[in-house]
């Protein structure tokens, strides 16, 4: 088992510090009591860091596959991040509703929460998935 160098990825050896992660790439067959040696993977330490002010949203509409975001997506939200240029957000709109935005102050929108992560399904059962999470609503 060949292990990356740090160096060559420090944001990401950053954050696998902090979530507790091992980064192992297998040249071969994997053995698996070798993945036994790190801690478990947490989404919740990689993915919330504001548990209190954390919600999660599924998405609606077509409008941001530009952004990578589709329809049935999950999104997490922090209420806690100010938003920088460029990131999206949910906003209040005037007419009641919650929308997504990457410009809510130039539109005019109340800043309810900075989407920090998206969460969709990848593959073949991808929109088999959209589908049912419609049949649950």
């Amino acid at each position: 088992m060949d292990q990356l160098n740090p160096d060559d990825f420090p944001g990401a050896y950053d954050a696998s510090k902090d979530t507790g992660t091992v980064v192992n790439v297998h040249a071969g067959f994997p053995n698996p009591a070798a993945e036994r040696s790190g801690s478990p993977l947490s989404l919740d330490k990689l993915l919330i860091h504001h548990p209190s002010s954390t919600y999660f949203f599924r998405i609606r509409g077509h409008n941001w596959h530009d952004q990578g975001v589709y329809d049935g997506d999950l999104a997490i939200i922090d209420r806690a991040v100010t938003p920088r240029p460029g990131d999206l957000v949910v906003a209040w709109s005037e007419s009641g509703e919650f929308v997504l935005s990457a410009r809510a102050a130039e539109h005019r929108l109340n800043h309810w929460g900075t989407i920090t992560a998206i969460i969709h399904p990848y593959g073949p059962t991808a929109g088999q998935l959209r589908s049912e999470t419609d049949n649950e609503a």
